[in-house]
């Protein structure tokens, strides 16, 4: 199955990791307008990382710098453990659109169409499954 995911948040890279483990053959998308999975132009929201790692599996990040603070709130840990769950997410095979902007969403068809930075610079995607994270 084909999952589409918009945006790159706390919430998004959960939704990724759990369609991977429902079924590991999914091939999963997230599209960004960000350069770089975790650390936004917009500030993400603000959380007690020791707190939010005991909601989330293990396996869903790899290593979190120690300099993080893990007791009080903080957008940086935010951003810190978005980005651990991204490379995740890049090594259980998801692939990232950075820099990408959506041009069009056909429902109908269940294509999105966009312009990016990367390595595929523009195109249409077909998917079969939608999420739309983006603030």
């Amino acid at each position: 199955m084909k999952i589409a995911i918009l945006g790159v948040n706390l919430e998004s890279v959960k939704k990724a990791h759990y369609s991977l483990d429902n079924d590991p053959s999914n091939m999963v998308t997230l599209y960004t307008r960000d350069a770089e999975a975790g650390f936004s132009e917009n500030p993400p929201e603000c959380i007690r990382l020791d707190e939010y790692l005991q909601t989330v599996s293990p396996d869903w990040y790899g290593n979190i710098p120690t300099s993080v603070d893990y007791e009080n709130e903080s957008s940086t840990s935010s951003s810190w453990l978005v980005k651990a769950m991204s490379i995740r997410l890049a090594e259980r095979g998801a692939n990232f659109l950075l820099h990408t902007r959506i041009l069009e969403i056909d429902e109908g068809l269940q294509e999105i169409h966009f312009r990016g930075g990367g390595q595929e610079s523009s195109g249409v995607h077909r998917y079969d499954e939608l999420y739309d994270f983006r603030n």
